[in-house]
């Protein structure tokens, strides 16, 4: 099967369902005693800890225990047995066979599996036929006030309709069978290889599993296949009424590049209000293994729910016409109902690009790069200002939906790389903005006695090195999270596997109570939750779970490790040739506004000729970019139209309007987005 096919919906699943079959298959380290039979019970995880789904929030009274694939099969011995160690916090899944005697082993090994784990078994049975393989898996900087105003929109909301709209979902009926698959230079490459590849030896005894990654597993295993049959089988009807306490819902998503989820569990000390919002909510470790570590394809993915082989997103160029066909999550609350309010703070013009697209956001805010600021920590904290801001001045009477974006992380693995001390320093610089956040959403809730929904999320993960820092396909780079913070929707503590960065669109259409689109590659988060397991209520079993999880990550088969490498080269050529161009392009018009005698006319007539060369050259190494991506799997990929696109533009604060407040413009193609708030006073942008 083409790897753009299988690997692309069920990254994390490749990984856990091998893991899951090697326990099911492989022999084990003999526990008990073979002269007494031993009875299995099914015992339940002892439900999340005290802690709260935010700093302040109080965990929910109802709170139970994960939905199946929570329990761990104990095994008790006779009196016998009694120097067996019991000491141990997690219950250890115990083999009694015989090494000698293989029927034995066999019939242990059945009395310790519950009735979960056989439908695991069944399920993983049914795909032991597949080929898993080895996997071895860009606002000043402005000072806040608690008092300053709340965002206003300055213009009426588009009444033109979204470029597509969601079609009511099919009746539920059996799972449709798999489609033929399009060969692709990547399959080819995988089966010529897997050719010449030795067999694989026969495994060999091991200790089980620890028992959190070991929950995580089977839970991976037995829902993993049931991700594509939701959308087909759950009625349309009745989202808002069953997920949410009111009808006008509050969802907060907040995107930090270039995250290591392993960097924040082994820094604890650094990482509090990270560890805090995992702690209130359910968590995954998850994968894009398959998929290029690339910021903009991931981004598109997170914020379309298309992932960007069939988005044609191959690098960080900003290609407009691509939210026409794939309109973002802002164009598709805004076309079903725009009385919900939007808002998008981020400090990448890619990004907010992205949100001004189509029908577009209501309330933008673009921070730009600001001085004396190499490693981006003031710019990350403009955009924790903002968020803040825009938290407090949410009006209760409406449904409110924000996306908030830090780079600073990213920029830092990118100059130093991801095991260096400054990458630590970024991650801790926005854990403390995450904490005002958390706050500002506390303080508001105890206000207005309604709830916030919050994911958090990131687009790929870092090489420990410095240098390309992401883009291929190691386990640092592919390594993703998904948290969902609510106590009303998401375990508290709970871990799940099967989250991925491109259910966060569906996930925030079905909040709001509409269906995900017909075509959307993602599932909502919601529809998950029986593949959420509870570790424990001890904090630390919830961060071992997930280090554990991070653990099973590998590469992806060695046909697809070579065909994503090389996308990623030849994408990143008409990429670095574009920001070639706009940097000569801008330093020239910076020359030609500061109106230097002779100079600054020569400069205004290079820009013309530097753009038509520029433009010849990006097209000359964008089509066999556009090429190759789609040899590779890129259905979307496409060499027209030919032109290099205007990279986005916002434009700079203005300098007379210094202000101890806020001060944002917001302005796309023209029009206005969004307030201007300076001297405590909203001024429309001009």
């Amino acid at each position: 099967m083409g790897y753009a096919n299988s690997i692309g919906r069920v990254g994390a699943l490749a990984v856990t369902l091998g893991v899951g079959w090697a326990i099911a298959s492989s022999a084990g380290t003999a526990y008990a005693d073979t002269a007494d039979s031993s009875s299995s019970s099914e015992s339940s995880t002892a439900g999340p800890s005290a802690s709260s789904s935010k700093p302040s929030a109080s965990s929910r009274p109802d709170s139970s225990p994960g939905a199946g694939g929570s329990a761990t099969a104990d095994d008790t011995t006779d009196d016998a047995d009694s120097d067996t160690d019991t000491s141990r916090g997690k219950s250890s899944i115990r083999d009694s066979a015989d090494p000698a005697d293989p029927e034995a082993g066999d019939a242990a090994a059945d009395d310790a599996v519950t009735d979960d784990a056989d439908d695991v078994a069944d399920d993983a049975d049914a795909a032991a036929d597949a080929e898993v393989g080895a996997r071895t898996v860009s606002a000043s900087t402005a000072t806040v006030e608690a008092g300053a105003p709340e965002p206003q929109k300055t213009s009426a909301k588009p009444s033109a309709s979204a470029p597509r709209t969601a079609a009511p979902a099919p009746a539920p009926g059996p799972a449709a069978a798999p489609q033929a698959t399009t060969q692709t230079l990547a399959g080819v490459i995988s089966e010529v290889v897997t050719a010449f590849l030795a067999p694989r030896e026969a495994p060999s005894p091991a200790t089980p599993l620890q028992g959190s990654t070991m929950l995580a597993s089977l839970a991976a295993v037995r829902n993993g296949l049931e991700r594509t049959a939701i959308r087909r089988t759950n009625p349309a009807t009745g989202f808002a009424a069953t997920l949410v306490a009111d009808d006008t819902p509050n969802v907060l998503v907040i995107g930090v590049d270039g995250t290591n989820l392993s960097k924040v569990l082994a820094n604890p000390l650094l990482t509090q209000n990270f560890f805090k919002l995992i702690q209130g909510g359910t968590t995954a470790a998850s994968t894009i293994v398959g998929h290029t570590t690339v910021s903009n394809p991931s981004w598109s993915s997170i914020l379309t729910g298309a992932w960007g082989e069939k988005t044609g997103v191959i690098n960080n160029v900003f290609t407009p016409w691509t939210y026409d066909t794939w309109p973002s999550v802002f164009t598709q609350l805004e076309a079903q109902n725009p009385d919900i309010e939007t808002t998008s703070i981020a400090n990448w013009n890619v990004i907010s690009a992205i949100a001004a697209s189509g029908l577009g956001v209501d309330n933008l805010f673009n921070v730009p790069e600001q001085e004396d600021d190499p490693r981006w920590f003031k710019a990350d904290d403009v955009v924790g200002d903002l968020t803040e801001l825009a938290i407090a001045g949410a009006s209760a009477d409406v449904a409110n939906f924000m996306f908030s974006y830090f780079v600073g992380v990213d920029e830092n693995g990118h100059m130093f790389g991801g095991d260096s001390p400054e990458y630590l320093e970024s991650l801790a610089n926005f854990d403390r903005n995450l904490g005002e956040i958390m706050a500002a959403v506390d303080a508001w809730e105890a206000a207005t006695g309604e709830q916030w929904t919050i994911m958090m999320v990131t687009d790929h993960g870092h090489q420990p090195q410095l240098g390309f820092g992401h883009g291929f396909q190691s386990p640092a780079e592919t390594t993703t999270f998904v948290v969902a913070n609510n106590p009303d929707l998401f375990q508290q503590g709970g871990v799940n596997l099967q989250y991925s960065i491109v259910d966060v669109t569906a996930t925030v259409m079905t909040l709001f109570g509409f269906e995900p689109a017909e075509d959307t590659d993602g599932v909502s988060l919601t529809d998950l939750d029986d593949s959420t397991v509870t570790p424990g209520d001890d904090d630390a079993l919830l961060r071992q779970a997930l280090q554990d999880a991070i653990a099973m990550y590998g590469y992806p088969d060695i046909g697809t490790n070579i065909a994503l490498s090389v996308r990623t080269i030849a994408a990143t050529i008409p990429y670095y040739v574009d920001n070639i161009v706009n940097g000569i392009t801008s330093a020239l018009q910076s020359l030609a506004d500061q109106e230097i005698f002779l100079i600054s006319p020569l400069a205004a007539l290079a820009i013309l000729p530097v753009k038509l060369i520029g433009d010849l050259v990006y097209i000359a190494v964008n089509i066999p970019a556009q090429i190759i991506a789609r040899l590779t799997g890129v259905t979307g990929a496409s060499i027209f139209p030919l032109v290099r696109p205007a990279p986005p533009s916002f434009p700079e604060s203005p300098e007379e309007s210094s202000t101890p407040d806020l001060i944002a413009v917001a302005c796309t193609d023209g029009r206005v987005s969004s307030a201007v708030f300076a001297c405590g006073a909203p001024t429309v942008a001009a």
